[in-house]
């Protein structure tokens, strides 16, 4: 086997489709140093994957991104997507990290400048698997919970209509074989050949990564108070040391858990937690937790994993095991949105987000016709029902807009596939309208045929746009009017013309018609097997 086929087989994931990047064409971001792309270079390529794809990655010829979850919802490799927030990003922690707990974990320069760490297996397994190891060396790298895990989802499956959703890719390493490129520990970079060596000996199995994982959990716990061991993982990392910041919401949250450990002297165990865990002061004493005690009285929410200090200390993957975890909250609490991806079709932009199943480990993706379908609760818990196979709780406004703030606060976009957004369609019809009746006479011309001179070709708008109707275009009239004056490949124009006259003929009515350059249309433009047009709702 080839080294450039070993590439192949480490980030083999999703054929049906993989994403491209146009990296060739980006800019520098002055601000934060991240590689920007224009609009337009960054999507899903709409076909399956080939062998000459990731060799073009590894010339450099174009850079390609893999969604490591398969439609049976197996993966074989991961990674923890570390987003640089400054210019000045060091990877230096991270491989200390590494070293330190002997992770299998191997590092790769990102395109956007910070880190993806990987995890490679020797086979595919479960992606929930994949996702509970990665989640659980968060608190190990002093990430947020909120940090971006590939694979995004555990499982595909497809809209409502039986079209298989994509989810979201992750761009390879290794881009010409000289950018992106994998880490010592010691800082300097592994050749290509390295790199392949590297992974190989790091691969581990489903049940290696289970163990491994178990083992690591108890390492990173250890000194913290046992009464925790059935509860969130989070208090019991906490409590290793005494608290002088964040005691708020390790109280809130320790309240929580007493009322389910401790129903009967939850309000004495709070006082001695307090006395245990925190560091006291004129700010922080028994009479302060006393105070909080009699505001608990009726409270019924359950914990607060988005907040400080708690956040940083996540270990979801292992409080939903416990008997006193997340999930053993009797108040239910809407899921967590993730993944938020704004599709810009014009002008009615899609969106896709991923949404975490009850169980707590699996996460699906879901797909939005509109941000309605999003910021409405009442729809979004429609569509979750749909994609998802479970109805979330109906939650007070306020909850549902710290749902939405976390899920905006990390939107990306993406452009359409190609062949796919308004644009392209209008194009395309406009392509197949002007090529068919001719206007070889007036009446021709004036029921919608094309005429054609040297350098334009005209048409009138009201039979073009009954044909575009009969393609099921949903686009009002006066919107595809605009359409046609401002997309900058059509860029056609609104005017009046004659048909042409013969000598002995009277001069013709001019009629109020579409006028547009034919070279546009003589130009390559999309491949043939992606022209059909297609309803917007089934767009995805």
């Amino acid at each position: 086997m080839t080294i450039d086929k070993k590439y192949i087989d480490i980030f083999t994931g999703l054929k049906r489709n993989f994403g491209y990047a146009n990296i060739k064409d980006g800019y520098t971001d002055p601000e934060t140093g991240k590689l920007k792309l224009k609009q337009g270079d960054y999507g899903w390529a709409s076909r399956p994957i080939t062998d000459k794809d990731y060799q073009d990655h590894l010339l450099g010829v174009k850079s390609i991104g893999i969604q490591a979850c398969d439609d049976e919802g197996m993966a074989s490799f991961g990674a923890i997507d570390v987003d640089p927030e400054y210019k000045a990003f060091s990877p230096k922690k991270f491989l200390e990290v590494i070293k330190k707990h002997n992770l299998p974990i191997v590092p790769c320069k990102s395109k956007s400048g910070g880190l993806h760490l990987y995890v490679f297996l020797k086979e595919p397994a479960k992606a929930t698997i994949i996702r509970n190891f990665l989640s659980t060396l968060l608190f190990t790298f002093k990430l947020d919970a909120a940090t971006e895990i590939f694979p995004k989802q555990t499982e595909l499956g497809t809209d409502e209509k039986g079209k298989p959703l994509n989810g979201n890719f992750i761009n390879l390493p290794y881009y010409n074989k000289k950018e992106r490129v994998a880490l010592n520990l010691d800082g300097t970079s592994f050749t290509f050949e390295q790199f392949i060596q590297v992974v190989e000996v790091n691969q581990k199995t489903a049940k290696e990564l289970e163990e491994f994982s178990l083992t690591h959990v108890k390492t990173v716990l250890q000194g913290g108070a046992k009464e925790f061991e059935d509860g969130p993982p989070c208090l019991q990392a906490l409590s290793k040391e005494k608290l002088s910041d964040g005691r708020d919401r390790f109280l809130y949250n320790y309240m929580v858990f007493a009322k389910k450990k401790y129903p009967d002297d939850w309000e004495q165990k709070i006082i001695e937690a307090a006395r245990d865990y925190f560091e006291y002061s004129k700010e922080w004493d028994d009479e302060k937790v006393r105070f909080k005690i009699r505001s608990w009285k009726k409270e019924t929410k359950g914990h607060t994993c988005t907040e400080e200090p708690i956040v940083h200390h996540c270990m979801k993957a292992e409080c939903v095991k416990r008997k006193y975890g997340i999930n053993s909250d009797k108040n239910r609490i809407f899921p967590g949105l993730s993944g938020l991806v704004k599709i810009n079709y014009k002008p009615d932009p899609e969106y896709t987000f991923n949404v975490a199943l009850p169980d707590g480990v699996k996460i699906k993706p879901v797909h939005a016709k509109s941000i309605e379908w999003i910021t409405d609760q009442r729809k979004v818990r429609n569509i979750i029902g749909i994609y998802a196979g479970f109805i979330p709780p109906r939650v007070k406004d306020v909850a549902y807009q710290e749902v939405l703030d976390v899920l905006f606060s990390t939107q990306k976009e993406l452009d359409p596939p190609k062949g796919t957004s308004p644009e392209d369609q209008l194009f395309i019809c406009m392509k197949e309208y002007i090529n068919g009746p001719q206007a070889t006479t007036y009446t021709a011309f004036k029921s919608g045929a094309t005429l054609f001179d040297e350098e334009y070709a005209y048409f009138r708008f009201d039979p073009f746009y009954n044909f575009l109707k009969s393609k099921e275009w949903k686009i009002k009239q006066d919107r595809t009017g605009w359409m046609i004056e401002n997309i900058e490949k059509i860029k056609g124009k609104f005017t009046r013309k004659r048909f042409p006259k013969k000598e002995e003929e009277k001069s013709y009515e001019p009629l109020d018609v579409v006028c547009v350059l034919q070279s546009i249309f003589e130009e390559p433009d999309l491949d043939e097997d992606i022209v059909s047009i297609k309803s917007r709702k089934d767009i995805i």
